[in-house]
């Protein structure tokens, strides 16, 4: 098991979660970073860290598109 981490803006956060609980990962927890950001640490495989990118490109697409 690998512990990897997100850095995302706070508004972020809830969709990172609703995404990674879908996607099946739950051992994760979500840490303050800086005023404006939290890391969300996730407890994977090795070779789920491809699923997790493609989570994070997701998440990044759904706030692109919605502005």
């Amino acid at each position: 098991m690998k512990e990897i981490g997100i850095v995302a803006d706070n508004y972020k956060v809830e969709k990172f979660r609703i995404e990674l609980t879908n996607k099946g990962f739950v051992d994760f927890k979500v840490f303050p970073f800086t005023k404006d950001s939290s890391t969300i640490k996730i407890c994977i495989l090795e070779e789920e860290i491809n699923e997790i990118k493609k989570i994070c490109q997701f998440v990044e697409l759904y706030f692109k598109r919605s502005n």
